[in-house]
């Protein structure tokens, strides 16, 4: 059975993680799996910084002293995540009727989850993780590096969610793109929804195709063609029409081929208020 990964931990996102994983999960009838990576720096992880200034005998005594706290914080660790997981799992059970299964892991985050990671699932991420919310940063550090490394398709979420009704489909004319809306077409999830076709250029029949493609495929289409920049008038046409998903696909050439290299995704993800849907 195909999946919904939600990366689950303390985040302020994860209430909000929650119903856009459930409501992902009843669109597609997925299994939804509750992704828990335990990503900490053991007691002696700064042990090497020290070791060359300390004797021998003070060296031994720390090293025992660490793997007792080592051990005490593993199992902590454990606990905690042991918690996480049991609490979301009821609230989602409770609010929407799914029950959910359980993957734990330990180590760094990016690592384990992509070794879990399968090319069709669909995994979920809040926009900030629980140390970036400790430092009151506004992204996580590791939700980028996320988006560009997963091999499957990824949708981040903030802190709230609604279930929505509408989504922008940023078009523009390159073999990836059009696979890609011919993956919409037939999405359970994207189907249901209004598209707001997108497109950011010179040439504004190049939407002609696209939107024939889809209507005939059975979705309600809206087409717009903007000149400028592309991110901005993505975020403007989102605003401007209360959209509350973007659906953006690993574009290959013209103005959107820096997508995943940093400029375009990066001031889309950093600035929309909704969540984004990473196709791949």
């Amino acid at each position: 059975m195909k999946r919904v990964i939600a990366c689950i931990d303390s985040s302020p996102c994860i209430n909000a993680l929650a119903d856009a994983a459930a409501w992902v999960a009843k669109q597609t009838n997925r299994e939804l799996v509750l992704l828990q990576v335990l990503d900490y720096y053991p007691a002696s992880y700064h042990l090497g910084e020290i070791s060359g200034v300390i004797g021998f005998e003070s060296n031994a005594m720390l090293l025992k002293e660490l793997a007792e706290l080592e051990q005490k914080q593993s199992d902590l660790a454990l606990d905690y995540s042991n918690n996480l997981l049991k609490h979301i799992s009821e609230m989602i059970q409770d609010k929407h009727g799914i029950q959910t299964s359980h993957i734990q892991e330990k180590g760094d985050f990016l690592e384990q989850s992509f070794n879990v990671l399968q090319s069709d699932d669909i995994v979920l991420i809040g926009r900030v993780g629980e140390r970036s919310a400790e430092r009151n940063k506004p992204l996580g550090s590791n939700v980028e590096n996320f988006i560009r490394g997963a091999s499957c398709t990824v949708m981040t979420v903030g802190p709230t969610f609604k279930p929505p009704t509408r989504f922008i489909f940023a078009y523009e004319y390159s073999p990836t793109c059009v696979d890609l809306m011919k993956r919409v077409a037939k999405s359970d999830l994207l189907r249901i929804l209004q598209c707001h076709l997108v497109y950011v250029g010179d040439h504004p029949q190049i939407l002609d195709d696209p939107k024939n493609f889809l209507t005939n495929a059975g979705l309600d289409v809206v087409t717009e063609y903007r000149y400028g920049d592309v991110s901005e008038n993505i975020l403007d046409y989102q605003q401007e029409h209360g959209i509350q998903l973007i659906v953006l696909g690993a574009f290959s050439h013209s103005k959107i081929h820096q997508f995943f290299l940093g400029s375009i995704t990066t001031s889309i993800f950093r600035n929309s208020s909704v969540p984004l849907l990473v196709v791949k």
